[in-house]
């Protein structure tokens, strides 16, 4: 038995009313104040983050837009060396010349042979053995990536005797073809950089109140630029590489050299390197400190002028107002059948009032919005179902019209024919359920498809038992799903690709379609972001993606059936959908569907 000690005589309710408020009022203060500094020291880091963020982006465009405008003189010079016009060597090497003098950021465009044996250049004097030149990592890079295009780090090039200056280079092997040759042979295409281009880019990054700078690390983990450069190569200064390269991309924030810093990782495109900006918190915690103070000293005043008035006010408001604070509670828990009595001060009264109105409109509004919810999300399935991507209508009649031009009449009788095959389906009205069959018929048109556009990129299977053929289901399902296997895990494959299709019965209530490929795959926590609809991450087929599949599955059969999937990088990926098992219904669109491609 619990013991509870008598209230002093001397104290009244009133008082005891004011000690609470004066405590609840204390001790929320105190909440808040803790509170607001922890929000307040949070939102300086992420304006402090989204502001590093910026610049680093920034530079990275900038960046980004002059490796494209190199990659654009590359082009050009790749055209020249091409000699479209049966050019002389001697033309040739005047174009490239009239090229690299347009730009002062470039030092030299030359073409090699395979052997290291200078064809062209615009720098004469190259001294350089041809067996130290194939070792070069830009000649070596080029030769071995098969058309690639590589920038190789800050360098000094030796090609010829007395050069000192730094550059970047950049080399892809391309095709040459000299006046007065039949046929045209593999070259290297060298052109060299003047360092100072790109340091310029990232020299002044931070100004203002923000203390920072931007360097730039190759792939290999390597300084390409840093401000401090002279600093690291003298000892006197040593940058956070560890970190980095274990972080490799987005930010952390970590104490380096006996200060705090906040570290934003970004690759840059094209090149393999990564752009680093590097902050210091100190100016963070100096003003989180003095918001501190502020709101300390603010604590001690509000707490002495609640002290002052809360006998005078415990019992004039409280009461009424912690009624009408616990009728607003149990709205908020969807409670919106209560009466609201009108009662206290006239203020409260007048808010009793206005809340009990407020209470029937918005029950009112709820009910009208649930109905308007439940057309408008069905007219965005329908909506969904329907669109047809043009792209892949322009390409598709694109390729029929390569195979016109060729002579290929099976090839344009086979796409043509799929096509319709695959549209009679798409904007069959009045038939949302069909059979698998015919759903599997409709994938295995746009298939044939795919494959007349890519030839030989893949091929595929689909198979289906005899007596799950005229299973029902909603259409529009897998073709989606199949799109994404080719657009997103077999297009970047260097083998050949394969979807496998497979329709099988788990149990007698549920029936499966399984869509497996061989492509790139994913990790687990992207697969599993594919599926979140609150997630950045949401692609889509021809507009019908996984999530509106997995809501279209949901709502018509239940939350019991739906969409998962099973990646892994480098092994490939399977959607598996999940449908009930009904009884059979007849064919409405499409007769017959192949066991095997």
């Amino acid at each position: 038995m619990k013991f509870h000690p008598p209230i002093p005589k001397s104290l009244h309710i009133t008082s005891l009313l004011a000690a609470a408020i004066v405590v609840v009022a204390v001790a929320t203060m105190m909440i808040t104040g803790i509170t607001l500094s922890i929000l307040y020291g949070n939102s300086l880091e992420q304006n402090a983050l989204s502001s590093s963020e910026e610049i680093v982006t920034q530079i990275n465009k900038n960046l980004d837009y002059y490796i494209s405008d190199i990659l654009t003189v590359a082009e050009y010079a790749r055209y020249i060396a091409r000699s479209p016009d049966s050019l002389s060597l001697d033309d040739i090497e005047v174009r490239l010349e009239t090229l690299k003098d347009s730009r002062r950021d470039l030092t030299r465009i030359a073409v090699f042979d395979l052997d290291g044996n200078v064809i062209v250049s615009t720098e004469p004097g190259v001294t350089m053995d041809r067996e130290d030149i194939v070792n070069e990592e830009w000649f070596r890079l080029a030769r071995e990536g098969e058309g690639d295009a590589f920038f190789t780090p800050p360098h000094v090039q030796t090609l010829a005797e007395g050069e000192s200056d730094r550059v970047i280079s950049y080399s892809t092997i391309i095709t040459f073809k000299e006046a007065n040759r039949a046929a045209s042979e593999r070259v290297i295409l060298l052109i060299d950089l003047n360092f100072s281009a790109v340091s310029e880019i990232a020299e002044n990054a931070f100004s203002g109140e923000q203390t920072g700078y931007v360097y730039f690390i190759s792939n290999n983990g390597d300084i390409v630029y840093h401000p401090r450069e002279a600093e690291i190569a003298q000892g006197t200064f040593r940058e956070d590489l560890e970190g980095v390269n274990e972080q490799v991309f987005g930010y952390y924030i970590a104490d380096f050299n006996g200060e705090s810093r906040l570290t934003i990782i970004e690759p840059v495109n094209q090149t393999g390197w990564r752009i680093v900006g590097v902050v210091a918190m100190s100016e963070i915690t100096e003003q989180v400190r003095a918001f501190q103070l502020a709101i300390f000293l603010a604590l001690v005043i509000v707490t002495i002028i609640t002290i002052l008035l809360s006998r005078a006010l415990a019992t004039y408001i409280t009461r009424p107002i912690r009624q009408l604070e616990s009728i607003m509670s149990r709205v908020q828990k969807g409670n919106f059948d209560i009466v609201v009595p009108i009662a206290g001060t006239k203020e409260v009264q007048s808010l009793s009032h206005s809340f009990a109105i407020m209470i029937a409109k918005i029950k009112h509004l709820m009910d009208d919005i649930q109905r308007t919810e439940a057309v408008k999300r069905q007219r965005e399935l329908d909506a969904l179902q329907a669109k047809i991507n043009p792209h892949f209508l322009y390409n598709t009649l694109d390729t029929v019209v390569w195979m016109a031009e060729t002579g290929d009449s099976q090839g344009v009788i086979k796409t043509v024919t799929a096509l319709a095959s695959l549209f009679r389906i798409s904007i069959a009205k009045g038939h949302d359920i069909i059979t698998i069959q015919e759903e599997l018929q409709h994938v295995k048109s746009y298939l044939e498809i795919q494959q007349m556009r890519y030839k030989d990129k893949f091929d595929f299977t689909i198979s289906i038992p005899e007596e799950l053929r005229n299973v029902p289901t909603i259409k529009l399902i897998v073709q989606p799903i199949v799109e994404n296997s080719i657009y997103h895990g077999i297009k970047y494959l260097q083998d050949e690709g394969h979807i496998d299709i497979r329709v099988s019965k788990r149990d007698d209530f549920v029936v499966t379609i399984e869509v497996r490929d061989n492509g790139v795959g994913m990790d687990a926590g992207t697969a599993k972001e594919l599926l979140n609809p609150n997630a950045a991450i949401q692609r889509s087929g021809n507009g019908i993606g996984l999530i509106n599949i997995d809501e279209r599955i949901r709502l018509t059969y239940g939350k019991a059936y739906g969409v998962t999937i099973e990646s892994e990088l480098e092994e490939g990926t399977t959607v598996t959908i999940t449908l009930p098992l009904l009884p059979p219904i007849e064919p409405v669109v499409i007769k017959g569907v192949s066991e095997r491609h």
